[in-house]
């Protein structure tokens, strides 16, 4: 067999080939598999998929959080050429309806707690004809479809050797995307496009077999395709945590010996100092922005930080040259990096609405496209205007607003689309307000972005401002709790306000620059309510 590096399961086999009793997955319930073990599970679940018809091309949705099972279920559907198209957890209602429907997959795995979304919107789902329980205890009851549990799926499933292993064309994951000017699209992602956001976003060339990268999840960002990658181009081993928990993770980091992570453990520094600080495991933090505190925590712990620029269509074309994340500019900006040179042989320019180059320093739309084939997006699943408009003129349009200097610095500078920040999350402010225009007493909305920082990529929270019908009667309380059971959690407002009217262009597009620079001093605020968010 011809191994080829730019697909997991291929490069997995070859590490189990080569090494194959060296650790590769570990969770935080110390359970851990082996490189060859990992290959026998992922043999396995590609013998139970294969059992139960899915064949090279077809789409599995799913709806779990990020495990050992999660990752050998993706990698046996993709080594007979099937296709994962996780889903975001929070998703219910019109939005799981999309997501469901789009894709056209007859089956779903989710996880049990998820059961009861999915019994709600059955009615509407035109596809879906098998639903696997992941974690079901028990029969399961209520769906009109074929169902069965994990354990059952897999019982008796023997390991196939499937010579269906994807090649840098094939797609080796659908991920969706924040649906910033519309419903959410589900992005087609190679795996030579993979395999190069692997390659990207930290320079390989300074791993080795003695890493450990942490992976938190969730199954539905690009991370938990990307950071499994990594391990394996490194021989090395990694950390899957089901959910993000800032509170733990700084003691799993020390636990486990994680050596490369993205979140910085600044509760290290509150620690009194020890001679040995700098000798703790963790050298690498990758950084997306400039963050408080972290020259001191370089510093004391001797680590090194990196930088990459990228989003789910892409795959990391601006990176940092140095290992010293955080170039600021006069402005106070602070740089993701220059173009990255070699494989895959990027192209980026900044550009007017008209696809014209503008001036360095300058702010225009981040467009860019790659010499290598499958090395970004193949476009969006069923959605051929989508991809037309995000790809024309032969450049993908980020719909990122950036500038650049002469010195080849290139500055985030806001979103064109309109997008929220919230905790990682990048929420649509299109859903967040086709939500709220759902109750009866809501004419109109806007929902906008605060930031809850000057520093450049603070974090954000969701202002929504609405327009209540004429003579309705609705206060920002009511509508929070009339919101909470129908929406995601991470898009539930933090703010809200009412005007009598939007502020609007000549074009009747809302202005919501307008929007985002009203003082928030006389508006009500979720928090200081005290209303807490279920989880």
């Amino acid at each position: 067999m011809q191994t080829n590096p730019t697909t997991l399961p291929t490069l997995l086999r070859t590490r189990a080939a080569e090494i194959p009793g060296k650790r590769y997955l570990i969770d935080i319930e110390d359970r851990a598999l082996t490189y060859r073990e990992t290959v026998l599970g992922m043999e396995r679940w590609a013998g139970a998929w294969a059992r139960a018809g899915i064949r090279q091309g077809d789409i599995v949705v799913t709806m779990q959080t990020n495990t050992i099972e999660s990752l050998l279920g993706w990698l046996g559907l993709a080594s007979l050429g099937a296709i994962e198209a996780p889903i975001n957890n929070d998703y219910r209602g019109e939005l799981l309806i999309h997501a469901l429907n789009l894709t056209r997959a007859e089956t779903v795995l989710l996880l049990e707690p998820f059961v009861e979304r999915l019994r709600e919107v059955a009615p509407q789902l035109r596809f879906l004809k098998r639903v696997i329980v992941a974690d079901a205890t028990g029969a399961v009851h209520g769906l009109p479809f074929d169902v069965q549990t994990v354990e059952a799926f897999l019982a008796g499933a023997g390991p196939l050797r499937a010579d269906l292993d994807p090649k840098p064309w094939d797609i080796g994951a659908i991920l969706f995307t924040s649906g910033t000017t519309g419903p959410s699209k589900a992005v087609r992602m190679p795996w030579a496009q993979i395999h190069s956001t692997a390659v990207g976003t930290l320079p390989l060339k300074d791993f080795g077999p003695d890493d450990v990268i942490f992976n938190p999840g969730p199954t539905y960002h690009v991370g938990a395709k990307v950071f499994p990658f990594i391990a394996a181009l490194v021989a090395g081993s990694h950390v899957m945590r089901p959910f993000i928990s800032l509170q733990r993770m700084p003691e799993e980091y020390r636990k486990y010996r994680v050596t490369t992570a993205f979140y910085p453990p600044f509760v290290w520094l509150d620690e009194p100092a020890r001679p040995g600080d700098k000798d703790v495991p963790l050298k690498n933090l990758l950084m997306p922005i400039r963050l408080p505190r972290i020259d001191e925590f370089k510093a004391r712990f001797g680590c090194r930080t990196y930088s990459a620029y990228s989003m789910t269509e892409m795959s990391c074309p601006i990176v940092d040259p140095d290992w010293n994340a955080g170039h600021v500019n006069k402005e106070g900006f602070v740089s993701c990096g220059k173009l990255r040179v070699g494989y895959p042989g990027y192209d980026i320019r900044i550009v007017d609405e008209n696809d014209q180059d503008v001036a360095p320093g300058v702010v225009g739309e981040l467009i860019v496209r790659s010499a290598a084939p499958w090395t970004m997006n193949a476009g969006y699943l069923n959605n051929p205007e989508a991809t037309a408009a995000a790809w024309r003129n032969g450049w993908f349009h980020t719909g990122d607003a950036f500038s650049t200097d002469e010195e080849g610095f290139f500055y985030f500078r806001d979103r064109i689309k309109d997008c929220i920040r919230r905790r990682m999350e990048n929420i649509s402010s299109f859903e967040v307000e086709a939500y709220a225009k759902q109750h009866p007493a809501v004419l109109d909305c806007a929902a906008v972005a605060v930031k809850l920082g000057r520093e450049p990529g603070a974090d954000e929270e969701i202002r929504l401002v609405v327009v209540k019908k004429p003579e309705a009667v609705l206060d920002a309380e009511t509508l929070t709790r009339w919101l909470i059971p129908r929406m995601p959690r991470f898009m539930v407002p933090r703010f809200v306000e009412f005007l009598d009217a939007l502020p609007q262009t000549p074009t009747l597009k809302v202005q919501k620059a307008v929007l985002r620079n009203r003082p928030l001093d006389k508006v009500w605020d979720r928090e200081q309510a005290g209303i807490a968010l279920p989880r």
